[in-house]
């Protein structure tokens, strides 16, 4: 190898000038090869370690995040569309579709209020004088005895021609006081007015007049509202 210093040539292995001693430029360094940067193994296993814990991470994020939706008051109410049908729901009155029997005995309740010297009544909407309150209530009674369903048509009706009555005070059975009601209505459906009286016992006796019948049925009504059975007897006045 030629030194650059003098230009004494040089053994090829030679790392000095053996004419003046310079370092020769380009020589080995005493037969050793430089170091080579030894590889960064542990920038690796890093990245593997910190894509590990990200995935660990939005694991326990997810879990975290189904547990706090299952908490009492973190969950969604859901909405429902769907109507009850189960609620109570009051049957309306009209003269035209008439009185519902499930009614009459809130009608009675309100004449037993007012007593039955009135002229008209008010109730559910409508207003009823007292020939068809006579015919409501008396009917009504068969009705509810028979386990029936259904309305009760709001008629007219005349007055009576000339009411009478002797009986005043009495204590009526349950079989006495459903067939004086089956006999009153029937009477003002064939003849379109109040009856002038009612038997008790026997059809065509003068024993009540058609204001003690009226008070009659809705002591009738009124305890079957509270007790939901018709009443073994009733006492009148």
């Amino acid at each position: 190898m030629k030194c650059k210093n003098c230009g004494h040539d040089n053994d090829l292995d030679s790392a000095f000038c053996e004419e003046c001693g310079s370092k020769l430029v380009g020589g080995p360094s005493f037969g050793r090869n430089p170091q080579s940067k030894p590889k960064k193994e542990g920038s690796k296993t890093t990245n593997k370690i910190l894509i590990v814990a990200i995935v660990a991470l939005v694991i326990i994020l997810g879990i975290m995040g189904g547990i706090l939706l299952k908490l009492p008051g973190n969950s969604t109410p859901v909405v429902n569309n769907t109507t009850a049908n189960n609620s109570t729901v009051t049957e309306q009155i009209s003269l035209t579709a008439g009185v519902p029997v499930s009614q009459v005995p809130g009608l009675a309740q309100a004449i037993s209020g007012t007593g039955v010297g009135f002229t008209t009544i008010s109730y559910g909407g409508v207003t009823l004088d007292k020939n068809q309150c006579l015919y409501i209530l008396s009917k009504g009674i068969m009705m509810i005895n028979n386990a029936q369903t259904g309305n009760i048509p709001i008629n007219q009706y005349k007055n009576p021609d000339n009411a009478y009555g002797t009986v005043t005070s009495a204590t009526i059975t349950k079989t006495e006081y459903v067939d004086m009601a089956q006999r009153t209505y029937t009477w003002m459906d064939n003849n379109g007015q109040s009856p002038n009286y009612i038997g008790i016992k026997v059809s065509g006796q003068p024993d009540l007049s058609p204001d003690t019948l009226l008070s009659l049925y809705s002591k009738v009504l009124t305890q079957y509202k509270s007790t939901g059975q018709l009443p073994v007897s009733v006492t009148i006045p």
